[in-house]
């Protein structure tokens, strides 16, 4: 049987994990210029944290760590 409904509704189809950090260990940082996308991998989160793409990433041109700290900041201190 299916059933299709008019107004889709979003739901929750896993339950949602939450973590609290004050520090981020950052394993590997990768650029992809092909793709004009930087990502990092950490120890605290599961998935690639990407911290410039598109514009973004033409505007940060070449990055150094400092600015990787400051990006970081800007998305978990906000």
């Amino acid at each position: 049987m299916k059933v299709t409904i008019e107004n889709p509704k979003t739901v929750v189809v896993v339950p949602e994990q939450t973590k609290t950090v004050n520090e981020i260990n950052i394993k590997r940082m990768v650029d992809f210029p092909e793709r004009k996308m930087v990502v990092i991998h950490t120890d605290q989160f599961g998935e690639p944290i990407t911290l410039w793409e598109g514009d973004a990433y033409d505007a940060i041109g070449d990055w150094t760590n400092a600015d990787v700290e400051a990006r970081l900041k800007e998305i978990y201190q906000a």
